[in-house]
């Protein structure tokens, strides 16, 4: 993080507030409620910050600890609001905390609004919370999701469950309220539109991006993180949703004697915190225990310094909007075996950087490994393929996307 004042361009900055109620942008990813959100709000950011614009994001207080306010580089600043207790709280639990988190973006922004150019909400909880403080104050109010609700009684495929019972009708609420949405992928626009009948003339698309100096290959002679030879991984939070039931029956479907050591990055929330143990149980019926590696939550370097020296990463998630793990891993030279689900294949080339598959078969997923596994050619060359593939999509890309996104909004 520079700490020099980001050059400001000719045709004039921004003033961007983004909102994050449920989760601080700041969060590791794979801790609690964190993912691929948190990356992409606090990455997009500060690549704002350094085209000159300024940018102030909101969330909730969920730790008394926490300093009213951050400053996260030169031009951004994490504004922690008092809205319901200073604790951690079920993502299932936070709906309730919409209309407390509302009357405090409303003193934050009674004393700190002046001036705001546009307003960016993260997820359904935000947009609902910040619609009549932005509508009010005659802003432009914009919406992401980055996850959808499956209909009630759908199947996991369909999307991530509805928390709380709300959840459609804010959805739903956003997507009619909100000036435009701005959605992570192809995939997602397509859901919303048939989902709340959002036109798609109000709609953009901005893909997630990746830090290309942090999330590299390993360089010629460099020791991998551990296991010289490579080991799977799998990196998210541990819920049913992410699939990390099948990365584990897809290593007890290897050969006895010839596995990998498969590694699990992340941890539960509190809406799944029996997961964790269902998981090992799983692991010790299959007779594989001893060879999964749980390692938790991580911070963005370590993350990136364990997956550089997989050999496969391993994306079972039933249903991703994006699946931006998949980009990191493609700029870290590793080949990507995911599902074929919602925006999988706009973070995968398929038969290129990755392999995607229809099936939830171990016995499939596993012969798809050992073709990873048995060949170093295959691997390097898909290794290749996909860092040239994550390099035309650095943070600065993004920003540049977004910024053309905003400005059209804002002079509308």
């Amino acid at each position: 993080m520079s700490s020099t004042e980001p050059a400001r361009p000719a045709w004039g900055s921004l003033r961007v507030v983004m909102v994050s109620m449920h989760t601080s942008p700041v969060a590791f990813p794979g801790s609690a409620d964190a993912g691929g959100m948190n990356v992409v709000e606090v990455n997009t950011a500060i690549a704002l910050a350094a085209r000159g614009h300024r940018v102030d994001m909101l969330t909730r207080r969920d730790d008394p600890g926490l300093p009213e306010v951050l400053e996260v580089v030169p031009g951004v600043r994490l504004f922690n609001l008092a809205a319901g207790p200073a604790d951690s709280v079920a993502k299932s639990q936070q709906e309730g905390l919409i209309e407390p988190f509302r009357a405090a973006m409303a003193r934050w922004w009674n004393s700190q609004g002046a001036g705001v150019d546009i307003v960016h909400s993260h997820h359904w909880f935000s947009g609902v919370a910040a619609l009549p403080i932005v509508r009010s104050a005659g802003v432009p109010h914009l919406q992401s999701y980055h996850s959808v609700a499956a209909p009630f009684g759908a199947s996991l495929d369909a999307g991530e469950p509805p928390e709380s019972e709300g959840r459609p009708a804010g959805e739903r609420l956003v997507a009619e309220q909100s000036q435009r949405i701005v959605a992570v992928s192809a995939a997602e626009a397509r859901t919303i539109m048939q989902r709340y009948q959002a036109p798609a003339e109000r709609i953009s698309v901005v893909r997630p991006g990746v830090d290309l100096d942090m999330f590299r290959p390993l360089r010629p002679g460099e020791q991998p993180w551990a296991w010289q030879g490579g080991y799977l991984f799998f990196a998210a939070r541990l819920q049913p949703l992410k699939g990390p039931d099948l990365a584990v029956r897809t290593l007890a479907a290897l050969p006895p004697g010839r596995r990998p050591r498969l590694v699990i990055a992340g941890q539960t929330s509190a809406d799944f915190g029996w997961y964790a143990q269902e998981l090992r149980d799983l692991a010790d019926q299959l007779g594989v225990g001893d060879e999964v590696v749980y390692i938790g939550a991580q911070d963005r370097d370590q993350l990136a310094t364990v997956l550089r020296g997989a050999c496969v990463l391993l994306n079972p998630s039933r249903s991703e909007t994006y699946g931006l793990i998949n980009l990191e891993a493609s700029a870290s030279g590793v080949p990507v075996i995911a599902t074929r689900a919602g925006g999988m294949a706009e973070s995968v080339e398929d038969q290129v950087t990755g392999i995607l598959l229809d099936s939830r078969d171990p016995a499939v997923w596993a012969e798809t490994v050992r073709g990873f596994r048995d060949d170093p050619d295959r691997r390097a060359r898909f290794g290749l393929a996909g860092r040239d593939f994550a390099s035309r999509r650095g943070w600065d890309v993004v920003a540049a996307e977004l910024e053309a996104v905003y400005r059209k909004e804002v002079h509308r």
